[in-house]
């Protein structure tokens, strides 16, 4: 037979187990203010111009997070804060390697006007030196 406290047990028991499976995770603000501040780097490498569709990327991952934390859907938000981050800073990085790239092929065009000035210039003009490979891309 069932005792009284013991249905007040079960009952306790019950309620503090429903309200443990009802608790939502807290919020992922944090992760959404990583994913802006790495959106912000990435526009300010100037990543629009040479990494546009990470970017747009990152900015539709992080548009939808903080749609997500407004629905108080923390799961859905953290992950999405999270792909967010990492596409910014695939555009950032993809930024800055295009700038660098851009700045080498520059010295190169720059080294190669200078080499075929020395050689016009030179008292041995007529003899052609060999002249470097072009740089790849």
């Amino acid at each position: 037979m069932i005792s009284t406290s013991g249905l007040r047990n079960a009952f306790f028991c019950l309620v503090a187990f429903g309200i443990v499976a009802c608790a939502s995770a807290p919020m992922p603000v944090d992760k959404l203010a990583v994913a802006k501040s790495a959106v912000e780097r990435a526009e300010q490498a100037q990543a629009a111009q040479y990494a546009q569709v990470e970017l747009n990327s990152a900015r539709t991952k992080l548009s939808a997070a903080q749609a997500a934390a407004d629905k108080r859907d923390a799961e859905v938000a953290a992950r999405l804060a999270d792909q967010a981050d990492v596409d910014a800073q695939l555009a950032e990085a993809t930024a800055r390697a295009k700038q660098q790239q851009q700045l080498v092929d520059e010295m190169d065009a720059s080294l190669r006007d200078l080499r075929n000035e020395a050689l016009r210039n030179s008292p041995g003009a007529g003899v052609s030196a060999p002249q470097p490979a072009t740089p790849r891309q």
